[in-house]
Protein backbone atom coordinates (compact mmCIF):
# COMPACT_ATOMS: atom_id res chain seq x y z
CA UNK A 1 0.00 0.00 0.00
CA UNK A 2 0.94 3.66 -0.13
CA UNK A 3 1.59 5.64 3.06
CA UNK A 4 -1.04 8.29 3.64
CA UNK A 5 1.58 10.58 5.23
CA UNK A 6 4.77 10.40 3.12
CA UNK A 7 3.55 8.48 0.10
CA UNK A 8 6.08 5.60 0.39
CA UNK A 9 4.88 2.26 -0.89
CA UNK A 10 5.30 -0.73 1.49
CA UNK A 11 3.83 -4.12 2.28
CA UNK A 12 0.88 -3.58 4.60
CA UNK A 13 0.85 -7.14 5.91
CA UNK A 14 4.61 -7.28 6.51
CA UNK A 15 4.83 -3.99 8.44
CA UNK A 16 1.35 -4.23 10.04
CA UNK A 17 0.36 -0.96 8.45
CA UNK A 18 3.34 1.00 9.93
CA UNK A 19 5.28 2.98 7.33
CA UNK A 20 8.97 1.91 7.47
CA UNK A 21 10.01 5.38 6.38
CA UNK A 22 8.02 7.83 8.58
CA UNK A 23 6.49 5.40 11.14
CA UNK A 24 2.93 6.57 10.42
CA UNK A 25 0.20 4.02 11.05
CA UNK A 26 -1.89 3.40 7.98
CA UNK A 27 -5.28 1.77 8.15
CA UNK A 28 -6.26 -0.28 5.14
CA UNK A 29 -9.55 1.12 3.66
CA UNK A 30 -12.12 -0.37 1.42
CA UNK A 31 -12.60 1.12 -2.01
CA UNK A 32 -15.86 2.69 -0.89
CA UNK A 33 -14.27 4.26 2.21
CA UNK A 34 -11.36 5.53 0.17
CA UNK A 35 -13.69 7.07 -2.38
CA UNK A 36 -15.69 8.72 0.36
CA UNK A 37 -12.53 10.08 2.02
CA UNK A 38 -11.31 11.58 -1.24
CA UNK A 39 -14.63 13.33 -1.73
CA UNK A 40 -14.68 14.55 1.86
CA UNK A 41 -11.18 15.88 1.49
CA UNK A 42 -11.41 17.52 -1.92
CA UNK A 43 -15.01 18.24 -3.02
CA UNK A 44 -17.50 17.45 -0.23
CA UNK A 45 -18.39 13.95 -1.43
CA UNK A 46 -21.40 12.98 -3.47
CA UNK A 47 -22.80 16.49 -3.34
CA UNK A 48 -20.17 17.37 -5.95
CA UNK A 49 -21.58 14.78 -8.33
CA UNK A 50 -25.11 16.09 -7.81
CA UNK A 51 -23.97 19.68 -8.36
CA UNK A 52 -22.21 18.72 -11.58
CA UNK A 53 -25.36 16.94 -12.75
CA UNK A 54 -27.57 19.88 -11.76
CA UNK A 55 -25.33 22.48 -13.43
CA UNK A 56 -25.07 20.33 -16.53
CA UNK A 57 -28.85 20.00 -16.68
CA UNK A 58 -29.29 23.77 -16.15
CA UNK A 59 -26.79 24.56 -18.92
CA UNK A 60 -28.51 22.11 -21.23
CA UNK A 61 -31.96 23.57 -20.53
CA UNK A 62 -30.63 27.10 -20.95
CA UNK A 63 -29.04 26.25 -24.27
CA UNK A 64 -32.30 24.63 -25.37
CA UNK A 65 -34.21 27.77 -24.42
CA UNK A 66 -31.70 29.92 -26.32
CA UNK A 67 -32.13 27.80 -29.43
CA UNK A 68 -35.93 27.90 -29.08
CA UNK A 69 -35.93 31.68 -28.51
CA UNK A 70 -33.61 32.21 -31.46
CA UNK A 71 -35.91 30.13 -33.65
CA UNK A 72 -38.98 32.11 -32.53
CA UNK A 73 -37.22 35.42 -33.26
CA UNK A 74 -36.20 34.28 -36.74
CA UNK A 75 -39.75 33.08 -37.44
CA UNK A 76 -41.19 36.42 -36.29
CA UNK A 77 -38.76 38.42 -38.45
CA UNK A 78 -39.49 36.25 -41.50
CA UNK A 79 -43.26 36.61 -40.92
CA UNK A 80 -42.99 40.40 -40.68
CA UNK A 81 -40.90 40.55 -43.86
CA UNK A 82 -43.43 38.39 -45.71
CA UNK A 83 -46.31 40.56 -44.44
CA UNK A 84 -44.60 43.80 -45.48
CA UNK A 85 -43.75 42.34 -48.88
CA UNK A 86 -47.37 41.32 -49.47
CA UNK A 87 -48.72 44.70 -48.31
CA UNK A 88 -46.21 46.62 -50.44
CA UNK A 89 -46.93 44.42 -53.43
CA UNK A 90 -50.71 44.88 -53.14
CA UNK A 91 -50.32 48.65 -52.68
CA UNK A 92 -48.03 48.94 -55.68
CA UNK A 93 -50.37 46.79 -57.77
CA UNK A 94 -53.40 48.90 -56.77
CA UNK A 95 -51.53 52.13 -57.59
CA UNK A 96 -50.28 50.87 -60.94
CA UNK A 97 -53.70 49.47 -61.79
CA UNK A 98 -55.34 52.78 -60.90
CA UNK A 99 -52.80 54.70 -62.99
CA UNK A 100 -53.38 52.32 -65.88
CA UNK A 101 -57.15 52.74 -65.64
CA UNK A 102 -56.81 56.51 -65.50
CA UNK A 103 -54.52 56.60 -68.53
CA UNK A 104 -56.83 54.26 -70.40
CA UNK A 105 -59.80 56.49 -69.57
CA UNK A 106 -57.90 59.60 -70.65
CA UNK A 107 -56.95 57.92 -73.93
CA UNK A 108 -60.55 56.91 -74.56
CA UNK A 109 -61.76 60.42 -73.81
CA UNK A 110 -59.18 61.99 -76.14
CA UNK A 111 -59.78 59.49 -78.94
CA UNK A 112 -63.57 59.52 -78.67
CA UNK A 113 -65.40 61.45 -81.37
CA UNK A 114 -68.09 63.87 -80.24
CA UNK A 115 -71.03 65.11 -82.25
CA UNK A 116 -71.27 68.83 -82.95
CA UNK A 117 -74.57 70.69 -82.98
CA UNK A 118 -75.17 74.38 -83.63
CA UNK A 119 -78.03 76.40 -82.15
CA UNK A 120 -79.23 79.98 -82.11
CA UNK A 121 -80.16 82.17 -79.18
CA UNK A 122 -83.72 81.56 -78.03
CA UNK A 123 -83.69 77.97 -79.33
CA UNK A 124 -84.41 75.15 -76.84
CA UNK A 125 -82.40 71.94 -77.19
CA UNK A 126 -82.06 68.63 -75.38
CA UNK A 127 -78.98 68.36 -73.18
CA UNK A 128 -78.39 65.12 -71.21
CA UNK A 129 -81.57 64.84 -69.07
CA UNK A 130 -82.27 68.57 -69.36
CA UNK A 131 -83.68 71.08 -71.80
CA UNK A 132 -81.63 74.27 -72.15
CA UNK A 133 -82.21 77.62 -73.83
CA UNK A 134 -79.55 80.30 -74.30
CA UNK A 135 -81.42 83.61 -74.33
CA UNK A 136 -79.01 86.54 -74.51
CA UNK A 137 -75.62 87.93 -73.47
CA UNK A 138 -74.47 91.34 -72.33
CA UNK A 139 -71.50 93.13 -70.77
CA UNK A 140 -71.72 93.41 -67.01
CA UNK A 141 -70.66 96.73 -65.43
CA UNK A 142 -69.79 98.41 -68.73
CA UNK A 143 -70.07 101.85 -67.15
CA UNK A 144 -67.88 100.98 -64.17
CA UNK A 145 -64.51 100.10 -65.70
CA UNK A 146 -62.69 101.78 -62.87
CA UNK A 147 -63.99 99.00 -60.62
CA UNK A 148 -61.02 97.00 -59.26
CA UNK A 149 -62.94 93.77 -59.85
CA UNK A 150 -62.65 94.11 -63.62
CA UNK A 151 -59.49 92.88 -65.31
CA UNK A 152 -57.52 95.31 -67.47
CA UNK A 153 -58.15 94.83 -71.20
CA UNK A 154 -61.08 92.48 -70.47
CA UNK A 155 -64.77 92.85 -69.93
CA UNK A 156 -67.14 90.76 -67.89
CA UNK A 157 -69.81 89.03 -69.97
CA UNK A 158 -72.98 87.36 -68.68
CA UNK A 159 -74.94 84.77 -70.70
CA UNK A 160 -78.51 84.13 -69.58
CA UNK A 161 -79.50 80.46 -69.54
CA UNK A 162 -82.87 78.78 -68.95
CA UNK A 163 -83.14 75.13 -67.95
CA UNK A 164 -85.66 72.42 -67.19
CA UNK A 165 -85.16 68.90 -65.80
CA UNK A 166 -86.99 66.03 -64.11
CA UNK A 167 -85.87 67.43 -60.77
CA UNK A 168 -83.80 64.35 -59.88
CA UNK A 169 -80.39 64.63 -58.25
CA UNK A 170 -78.27 62.78 -60.81
CA UNK A 171 -75.22 63.21 -63.01
CA UNK A 172 -77.48 63.64 -66.03
CA UNK A 173 -78.79 66.87 -64.49
CA UNK A 174 -75.31 68.24 -63.85
CA UNK A 175 -73.96 70.98 -66.11
CA UNK A 176 -70.25 70.80 -67.00
CA UNK A 177 -68.20 74.01 -67.04
CA UNK A 178 -68.85 75.94 -70.23
CA UNK A 179 -66.41 77.98 -72.32
CA UNK A 180 -66.53 80.54 -75.12
CA UNK A 181 -64.47 80.81 -78.32
CA UNK A 182 -63.35 84.09 -79.87
CA UNK A 183 -60.65 84.90 -82.39
CA UNK A 184 -58.98 81.50 -82.00
CA UNK A 185 -58.91 81.60 -78.19
CA UNK A 186 -61.00 79.84 -75.57
CA UNK A 187 -62.16 81.42 -72.30
CA UNK A 188 -63.31 79.16 -69.51
CA UNK A 189 -66.37 79.94 -67.46
CA UNK A 190 -65.61 81.81 -64.24
CA UNK A 191 -66.19 79.30 -61.38
CA UNK A 192 -69.15 80.00 -59.09
CA UNK A 193 -66.95 80.53 -56.03
CA UNK A 194 -65.18 83.37 -57.87
CA UNK A 195 -68.32 84.76 -59.52
CA UNK A 196 -70.22 85.21 -56.25
CA UNK A 197 -68.67 88.67 -55.81
CA UNK A 198 -69.99 89.77 -59.20
CA UNK A 199 -73.37 88.26 -58.42
CA UNK A 200 -73.68 90.44 -55.31
CA UNK A 201 -72.07 93.51 -56.87
CA UNK A 202 -74.03 93.59 -60.15
CA UNK A 203 -77.22 91.85 -59.07
CA UNK A 204 -76.96 88.90 -61.46
CA UNK A 205 -78.10 85.40 -60.52
CA UNK A 206 -75.70 82.60 -61.40
CA UNK A 207 -76.61 79.32 -63.10
CA UNK A 208 -74.62 76.77 -61.08
CA UNK A 209 -73.54 73.37 -62.34
CA UNK A 210 -75.99 71.69 -59.93
CA UNK A 211 -78.80 74.19 -60.48
CA UNK A 212 -81.10 71.51 -61.99
CA UNK A 213 -80.17 68.77 -59.52
CA UNK A 214 -83.22 68.64 -57.29
CA UNK A 215 -84.99 71.47 -59.16
CA UNK A 216 -87.28 71.30 -62.19
CA UNK A 217 -86.59 74.82 -63.49
CA UNK A 218 -83.77 77.34 -63.20
CA UNK A 219 -82.84 80.67 -64.74
CA UNK A 220 -79.44 82.24 -64.29
CA UNK A 221 -76.20 83.43 -65.86
CA UNK A 222 -72.86 82.01 -66.87
CA UNK A 223 -70.09 84.63 -66.64
CA UNK A 224 -66.84 84.92 -68.61
CA UNK A 225 -63.92 87.28 -69.15
CA UNK A 226 -63.71 88.39 -72.78
CA UNK A 227 -61.45 90.69 -74.80
CA UNK A 228 -62.58 94.27 -74.44
CA UNK A 229 -63.06 94.80 -78.19
CA UNK A 230 -65.03 91.59 -78.81
CA UNK A 231 -68.67 92.00 -79.88
CA UNK A 232 -69.59 88.38 -80.58
CA UNK A 233 -68.41 84.91 -79.60
CA UNK A 234 -69.41 81.24 -79.58
CA UNK A 235 -70.70 79.63 -76.40
CA UNK A 236 -69.82 75.92 -76.06
CA UNK A 237 -71.65 73.48 -73.78
CA UNK A 238 -70.36 69.90 -73.52
CA UNK A 239 -72.98 67.19 -73.17
CA UNK A 240 -71.35 64.27 -71.35
CA UNK A 241 -72.06 60.66 -70.38
CA UNK A 242 -70.57 57.74 -68.47
CA UNK A 243 -69.27 57.56 -64.90
CA UNK A 244 -68.54 61.06 -63.55
CA UNK A 245 -69.58 62.37 -66.99
CA UNK A 246 -66.13 61.53 -68.34
CA UNK A 247 -67.03 61.11 -72.04
CA UNK A 248 -68.08 63.98 -74.29
CA UNK A 249 -71.20 62.95 -76.17
CA UNK A 250 -72.05 66.18 -78.01
CA UNK A 251 -70.65 69.71 -78.14
CA UNK A 252 -73.41 72.30 -78.47
CA UNK A 253 -72.30 75.62 -80.03
CA UNK A 254 -74.36 78.80 -79.87
CA UNK A 255 -73.33 81.89 -81.84
CA UNK A 256 -73.95 84.95 -79.64
CA UNK A 257 -73.83 88.66 -80.30
CA UNK A 258 -73.56 90.95 -77.31
CA UNK A 259 -76.62 93.02 -76.54
CA UNK A 260 -76.52 96.64 -75.49
CA UNK A 261 -75.57 97.31 -71.92
CA UNK A 262 -78.30 96.47 -69.43
CA UNK A 263 -79.24 98.87 -66.67
CA UNK A 264 -78.04 97.60 -63.33
CA UNK A 265 -80.39 98.90 -60.67
CA UNK A 266 -78.79 97.03 -57.80
CA UNK A 267 -75.38 98.54 -58.54
CA UNK A 268 -76.83 102.02 -58.89
CA UNK A 269 -78.71 101.74 -55.62
CA UNK A 270 -75.62 100.58 -53.78
CA UNK A 271 -73.50 103.45 -55.08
Amino acid sequence: MKCFNCGKKFDYEKYYGICPKCGCFNKEETAQEQHQRYHDEYDNGYQHSEQVHTVSSYVQVRETKKISSRGSTIFLIVSILIFLTVVFGLTAFAFLYSQGQEKSLQREVVESEADHRTHTTGESFSFQAMTLTVEEAWVVGEGYKTDEGLAKGKKLVAVRLLGESDGEWSDENELSDAYIRHDGFCYLQIPSYEAFDYEELYGIELFGKYALCGARECEGCLVFWLDEDAEEFTLCLEEREGENLAFIRTIHSIEIKLEEEKADESYGEGN
